[in-house]
């Protein structure tokens, strides 16, 4: 996934405004194994595995953020553009074959006297209807978070994790699904490292959820790493920007 991101130098309503794009390229591979069992204790079992390589949904993206002392807050709207690789009859596929939108706010405590940092985004997510299966996906929150001793400087260790409910059912063509709402919840490590890059910022990240709490969702353990560099040298002295809460996963 790449994520170009410009920031305007002027500033918009006192803050700080910025557009992105995230495009993606990969491979997904899914499987799938059932057992069936009917009466008199006949079973009937079965498997199934897909694979597709190619590019994924885009998802353009604006933010605005403000800073006042050791306090930062930033609001969001993305949304999701479907044209990566999707073909309702298999099992893996690249994107999502509708249109998302999502929005929301965040917050983050940055003391650099004392080295800590915390963060954390809420948000919602609004899904059009699937057009290949007339099928939509209810109403969604998440809350994503995280927290950042400094170790040094330029080290920090910490937590991160994330919940995700379901606020309104599944609707459309599969009523046999009822309104199949789904729920997870994920926490783990994370570890963040600065370095400069010819008078740049770089920042590299690792993190890992352990998820949990699962309903009609996968759950398992998820694992990402983000490198990011700031296009604009950093003048002698500046002080480096606060990182609000990552966007939702």
């Amino acid at each position: 996934m790449v994520t170009p991101t410009y920031v305007f130098a002027t500033p918009v309503l006192g803050g700080q405004a910025a557009v992105g794009m995230t495009a993606l390229y990969g491979r997904n591979t899914t499987s799938v194994s059932a057992t069936l069992t009917g009466p008199g204790g006949v079973s009937l079992s079965g498997s199934r595995s897909d694979y597709v390589v190619g590019f994924g949904d885009l998802y353009p993206t604006a933010t605005l953020k403000w800073n006042q002392d050791v306090h930062n807050f930033m609001v969001y709207a993305t949304a999701a553009v479907p044209v990566g690789v999707y073909d309702p009859t298999r099992l893996a596929t690249m994107g999502l074959g509708h249109w998302a939108t999502d929005a929301g706010a965040g917050y983050t405590y940055l003391n650099e006297q004392v080295g800590f940092e915390w963060s954390a985004v809420v948000g919602l997510t609004y899904n059009s209807i699937n057009p290949y299966t007339q099928y939509r996906s209810g109403i969604d929150a998440h809350l994503d978070w995280a927290i950042s001793p400094y170790l040094s400087e330029k080290l920090h260790i910490g937590a991160v994790g994330y919940a995700y409910n379901q606020l309104t059912g599944d609707s459309g063509a599969s009523p046999v699904l009822g309104g199949f709402r789904s729920r997870v919840a994920g926490v783990g490590p994370q570890i963040g490292f600065f370095f400069p890059v010819a008078n740049r910022d770089g920042y590299l990240n690792l993190r890992g959820y352990s998820e949990f709490n699962a309903r009609n969702r996968l759950e398992g353990w998820t694992t990402y790493v983000t490198f990011s560099l700031e296009a604009a040298e950093r003048k002698p002295g500046e002080s480096r920007p606060a990182r609000p809460a990552t966007l939702p996963r």
